[in-house]
């Protein structure tokens, strides 16, 4: 398990070091000489005296995924409708307002999160919604963030091709198939604020009557579509991040680390792991997301929160005996990290000297990450079985039912953005098959659809060579 707070970081950087990831492979394990720290701090080799650790775009990003699930589910969304003529339009600029602009001015724009609450439309900066249980937020407005930044400029497809080549899981009209992602995420769009806007809607905006939970396929498709495909196949990747130069500034040679440092921490910052995050168990971890590690009573979002991707490898450490998954990524992020600066002054060459090291750490990483995507898709798929077994009684709740599907199917969606993944293509098509494009409710063909689910559960364990009782995930 995770190291435990109060362990001090003397302590657990010798267990670290010691130790390293989980896994039972020698040459992944072996730090080689590599003194590996217990926090994410390292110091600049181009500046003395400075931190070399920057992702606060990949903070802003985060923010803004988690802003948006909050807006979606907020009865905000329906109200104010600003200089809008329908509640339609006011919901899909509120959208828009967090994924398509953020904190930048797309197409000469003139206001953003910074200017404008995306709740009420109102001239005023949106406040950061993110509640912490100790302290305040030191970053309560989006004025706080990293500017320039927003979701779908970033999005797979856009920013950086699709990494299986073509978008697999969901039938959506588009250009081409980079552009698909993005389609999607718009057509939910339209989907609840076409709801919103519908008096003969019933129950939750966010909530089709065919099942749907579009507030949680959002969520969960964006992880995958915007901060893994991000790590996975550009800063990471051995052909693109890896190779960046680690001998000078980044930028123009002034900032405090090297591009190479740079895109090491912006893959890190995706994930979402506070800096101290192996120093607190699973539980502690899932009953709170910030400590406020220097004790100045405010959380600083670049250091000391967690944000949604870390907590699902959280959930199913706790939730899986045996699994470790959050420890092992944050031991390669460490030890990656750690290569780099031990390198400073000699850039990466592809296949040759330390870029093997940095490689073989990134993997861990990208593969982990999927498989904790895996594992997911197998929780869900459970609860939506035990969601189907209720059918009928007064224990079936739809919302929850929908809830468990969507995040299902956003999980899912997400494994196809690796380009070195676990999963082939032929193996994603038959996955995406079986659990289709909506729940099946009652009235439909519910056993065939549960006979449906366990194959893509056993599918899953088989292609991720997963152990024990998946049943009980």
């Amino acid at each position: 398990m995770k190291l435990v707070k109060g362990i001090s970081v003397l302590s657990a950087a010798i267990l670290l070091a010691a130790c390293g990831s989980d896994d039972d492979n020698d040459s992944d394990n072996n730090n080689n000489g590599t003194t590996v720290p217990a926090t994410y701090t390292f110091e600049s080799q181009v500046i003395a005296g400075e931190s070399s650790v920057s992702y606060g775009g990949q903070v802003a990003r985060n923010a803004l995924i988690n802003e948006l699930k909050a807006l979606i589910g907020s009865p905000l969304l329906t109200s104010e409708l600003g200089s809008n003529d329908s509640v339609e339009e006011a919901v899909l600029e509120k959208l828009n307002l967090i994924y398509k602009v953020g904190t930048s001015t797309p197409d000469g724009q003139t206001y953003n999160l910074t200017s404008q609450n995306a709740y009420t439309l109102a001239v005023e900066e949106t406040p950061v919604g993110i509640s912490v249980a100790e302290g305040s937020l030191l970053q309560a407005g989006y004025g706080d963030l990293s500017s320039d930044k927003n979701l779908q400029g970033k999005m797979a497809g856009i920013d950086n091709p699709l990494a299986m080549g073509e978008f697999v899981g969901w039938d959506i009209a588009a250009d081409s198939d980079n552009a698909k992602p993005d389609a999607l995420v718009q057509s939910w769009f339209a989907a609840i604020a076409e709801q919103a806007a519908d008096p003969e809607h019933q129950g939750k905006v966010y909530v089709s009557a065919t099942g749907l939970d579009y507030q949680q396929l959002i969520q969960k498709f964006l992880l995958g579509s915007v901060a893994y495909s991000q790590t996975a196949n550009d800063y990471l990747k051995a052909t693109k991040g890896l190779l960046k130069q680690n001998s000078a500034g980044d930028k123009d040679g002034s900032k405090p680390y090297t591009s190479l440092e740079h895109q090491w921490d912006e893959g890190f910052g995706y994930f979402g792991a506070a800096r101290d995050f192996n120093n607190y168990s699973d539980a502690q971890l899932k009953a709170q997301k910030d400590n406020d590690t220097n004790g100045d009573g405010q959380i600083d979002l670049t250091a000391e929160y967690t944000f949604s991707m870390a907590q699902y490898a959280n959930k199913r450490d706790a939730s899986i005996a045996g699994w470790d998954t959050s420890k092992k990524i944050m031991d390669a992020y460490l030890k990656g990290r750690q290569i780099i600066v031990d390198n400073y002054g000699t850039d990466p060459v592809a296949d040759q000297g330390y870029h093997d090291a940095l490689e073989d750490q990134a993997e861990i990483i990208i593969d982990t990450w999927e498989e904790i995507f895996a594992a997911n898709v197998i929780h869900y798929i459970n609860a939506t079985l035990e969601d189907m077994a209720a059918m009928g009684t007064d224990a079936y709740d739809f919302n929850l039912h929908a809830k468990h599907w969507g995040e299902l199917k956003g999980f899912a969606l997400s494994l196809q953005f690796n380009p070195i993944a676990e999963i082939d293509l032929a193996e994603l098509k038959q996955l995406h098959g079986l659990v289709g494009q909506a729940p099946v409710l009652q009235g439909g063909d519910v056993e065939a659809y549960q006979q449906a689910l366990v194959q893509a559960r056993d599918l899953l364990v088989d292609v991720y060579d997963f152990d024990g009782d998946v049943t009980q995930w």
